[in-house]
């Protein structure tokens, strides 16, 4: 628990909300409409009208993906679909927004967006598939595949030899 953001408020909230429900009413009055902070104020307000590039903008700029970045670029340096262009993107698997409410849900990491930062979910595109495989997620109907599954599937088993 922390304390609301919010002028002069000593409301208790829950970590990862910024304002109580008054002061975020009284927040989103005032804010700008495209200063990009409405749209991640709260992970579980994410709407089909705003992509996860937009919600997760402040992790797409973090030292701890560029480093996953390059990690799955050395990985992937041609393009997953179509094998023949070099990568040019590293695309979630999974929507990211998905994969963190997944990881959350399951309880098993401490942070709140390590359903982001899953290599096991990352893939390299080429631009225009990355275009059709964006089209895709839209059209996309139903549940998804769970992103902790493949997560554990990649994972080695360590054998100790005391």
């Amino acid at each position: 628990m922390r304390v609301c953001s919010g002028p002069g408020c000593l409301r208790a909230v829950p970590d990862d909300t910024r304002f109580c429900d008054e002061c975020h009413a009284d927040w989103m009055k005032h804010a700008p409409v495209d200063d990009g902070i409405r749209r991640h104020n709260r992970v579980t307000e994410i709407t089909l009208a705003v992509s996860d590039r937009d919600v997760f903008a402040f992790l797409y700029s973090s030292h701890r993906w560029q480093r996953l970045r390059a990690i799955a670029l050395s990985k992937h340096p041609l393009c997953d679909r179509c094998g023949r262009e070099r990568t040019q993107i590293i695309d979630h698997i999974i929507p990211a927004g998905v994969a963190v409410q997944q990881a959350q849900a399951s309880g098993v990491y401490t942070d709140k967006h390590a359903g982001f930062f899953l290599l096991s979910n990352l893939q390299g595109l080429c631009r225009s598939c990355h275009g059709l495989k964006t089209e895709e997620d839209k059209a996309h109907v139903g549940e998804w595949p769970s992103v902790l599954c493949s997560e554990d599937a990649t994972k080695t088993k360590r054998v100790w030899a005391f």
